[in-house]
């Protein structure tokens, strides 16, 4: 405490920041990113357990062994396909669950794509419902679960096997008089979209590109949702989907559950497709774990719905989906254990006083049965980060001290003109109007370069429809104007800082030390602030971008500044979308040469675009304007630090 009010020890410590500040940020960078990376590893992880006792998973007692009525409805929906493919079997959906007792609704929707993708055209819906009224309660509470229809022609794996499990638990559920929660079986068109209009619906919210009817039939509050998609009747083993929009999360008492559950009825648990590692102690454990840490961060980071259940949790609706899987060289299991999984998780629901909220809700997943907390990977992301603020400092105490060397200078001149007799008052005037005019210009000269870069990004986020009108007289597909359109958009910005540094003179010019300071501090405060609820963009934003930012300067080094230039490329979003997509086509298919692989992701690059566009307007995605907004300005105040700069 002594060393902070002490002047000259302070000034020793800042002094200290100031002079190896490079070598402090490099240095919190590689600690941060190792230590978040080593959270992996078992010994630096916890143990999954729950948190909400009331569940009592280990309590139920399995009643179900309804294997032939499963196939019997497996058999039937196969029949009904074959009369059209291509249409989901409404009219038969809704009959089965009629027969069964419950009361069922067909709820019709429309929707609208954003960005006039098929012109005005309204796309109709229709999703089936079913309400199975609880025995021991007024219908305050419900459970929901869910399907989101396939027709046999997509390239989506199918559901249908999830549909005869749903119908043979309706009439299943139905024949027990413990149920103190409604539950409400809901068989989606249209993937999520359906969801998203039953869910609007439900809750007698409205939408601007979704136009649904109000429902006919409704439950109590729903408190927890399992979608489910089995293709098939036999499966060996279950992975499990969380992320949900803008990288929310279930609350990690429900995972817990359903992995409980899955074990307990002899069925392998995956996550990302990945099985938890036989010796976790070991490296290979270690590297096991990563890789599954990182297929989670990767699924979580582009802030996507994904499935049914991402529409859930914008609701604070606890949800997740169960995927059946077939896996070579596995023993493979039909209804039996499949349906006796889905009552273990819904009686154990059903034992819920209040809703879930004594677990996580910011975790990240390194196996099925190891978590990382909030508690854990923060920390590190901080020191991670941190670099970027420890670099901000130095660079406002070095300007300061330009400040105060000038003022000494000035100082020294003035004693000097007082002993050759000269007015002293007039110089006093003249100096202390310089001053004010040398701060005014730091200032003055850096906010027309953020509002210049503010400007580009709200043109980035507002511009993608006038991109579209665009391209109609031109023939171009949307996805191709929007491509286009962003493409030229992007480049022009590149183009901007030449334009700019020729119009303005060497006085007027900003000071590239305060335009740095202040460019690292925004980029500090729009990471941490991703962070609170999307850790994992967060971090692979933070990978890439702290360390070329911090290291970035002015330089007349014709060499240095390509070489700068270059490096920011690679980092500005345009080129860590098209990275992006060339590492998720090396993890998800096979390419034969690198031409063939950077041409195929050159074209691919438009559909995460279009994506990050239509769940923005369609769904409420964050992740479209953050960038547009906060990271590519941030990223093109840099890029014209080094060019108008030096």
């Amino acid at each position: 405490m002594g060393l902070l009010t002490n002047p000259t020890s302070r000034a020793t410590i800042v002094g200290s920041i100031t002079r190896h500040n490079n070598k402090i940020c490099f240095l919190c960078y590689v600690v941060g990113l190792s230590w978040f990376l080593a959270l992996a590893y078992q010994e630096l992880n916890a143990g999954t357990y729950f948190s909400e006792n009331a569940l009592l998973p280990g309590l139920v007692r399995s009643q179900f062994y309804g294997d032939s009525e499963a196939e019997g409805y497996y058999s039937q929906l196969k029949s009904e396909l074959n009369k059209d493919k291509n249409v989901m079997p409404v009219k038969w959906i809704y009959n089965q669950f009629m027969d069964l007792g419950l009361d069922v609704y067909i709820h019709n929707f429309t929707f609208r794509y954003p960005l006039k993708i098929f012109g005005e055209k309204q796309i109709p819906g229709q999703n089936v419902y079913a309400i199975m009224r609880a025995s021991r309660a007024a219908s305050t509470e419900a459970l929901v679960l869910t399907i989101p229809f396939r027709t046999v022609t997509t390239v989506m794996d199918k559901t249908h096997g999830g549909l005869a499990l749903m119908l043979t638990m309706a009439n299943h559920f139905r024949k027990s008089s413990y149920w103190a929660k409604d539950i409400i079986f809901v068989v989606t068109e249209h993937e999520y979209i359906g969801m998203q209009a039953w869910l609007d619906a439900y809750h007698e919210t409205k939408s601007e590109l979704i136009s649904s009817n109000s429902l006919e039939g409704h439950g109590g509050s729903i408190q927890a949702a399992i979608n489910l998609e089995v293709p098939t009747n036999k499966i060996s083993s279950f992975d499990f989907r969380l992320e949900g929009l803008n990288g929310q999360l279930p609350n990690l008492d429900l995972f817990n559950l359903v992995v409980r559950i899955s074990r307990q009825e002899g069925f392998d648990v995956l996550l990302k497709e990945q099985h938890d590692p036989y010796h976790p102690e070991t490296f290979e454990g270690y590297l096991q774990n990563l890789k599954t840490m990182f297929l989670m961060m990767w699924t979580q980071a582009p802030g996507s719905a994904n499935n049914n259940h991402g529409v859930f949790l914008k609701y604070n609706i606890e949800a997740l989906t169960l995927v059946g899987k077939k896996e070579k060289g596995k023993h493979a299991q039909g209804y039996g254990p499949m349906g006796r999984t889905v009552e273990g998780i819904f009686r154990s629901l059903n034992n819920l006083l209040e809703r879930f909220h004594q677990s996580f809700f910011f975790y990240l997943l390194p196996s099925t049965s190891r978590y990382v907390s909030i508690g854990l990977y923060m920390p590190p992301f901080a020191i991670m980060v941190a670099g970027s603020l420890i670099k901000a400092v130095a660079m406002w105490i070095s300007c300061t001290e330009t400040v105060e060397e000038g003022v000494s200078t000035e100082k020294e001149k003035k004693e000097t003109d007082q002993a050759n007799g000269e007015s002293v008052q007039k110089n006093e005037v003249k100096d202390h109007k310089e001053e004010k005019e040398e701060e005014r210009k730091g200032l003055l000269s850096v906010i027309p370069i953020l509002f210049i870069t503010q400007l580009f990004g709200l043109l980035a986020y507002f511009s993608p429809d006038f991109f579209v009108d665009l391209g109609m007289p031109l023939h171009l597909h949307v996805a191709e104007a929007v491509h286009y359109g962003m493409l030229a958009l992007f480049l022009s910005s590149l183009a901007m800082p030449r334009f700019l540094k020729r119009s303005l003179s060497e006085k007027s010019r900003p000071d590239w030390k305060l335009l740095k300071c202040v460019s690292l501090i925004v980029q500090g405060l729009v990471l941490f602030s991703i962070a609170l609820m999307n850790i994992s963009l967060a971090f692979f934003l933070a990978a890439v971008m702290v360390p070329v930012c911090v290291a970035m300067w002015p330089s007349n080094n014709r060499v240095v500044q390509i070489l700068h230039a270059s490096f920011l490329l690679l980092i500005s979003p345009f080129l860590l979308l098209y990275i992006t997509v060339v590492a998720n086509q090396m993890m998800t298919e096979k390419v034969a040469d690198v031409a063939s692989l950077l041409v195929q992701s050159w074209d691919h690059m438009k559909t995460p675009l279009i994506l990050g566009m239509v769940e923005s307007q369609l769904l409420g995605s964050w992740t479209y304007c953050v960038i547009c907004l906060g990271i590519f300005p941030n990223w093109l105040a840099f890029w014209c630090l080094i060019w108008i700069g030096s």
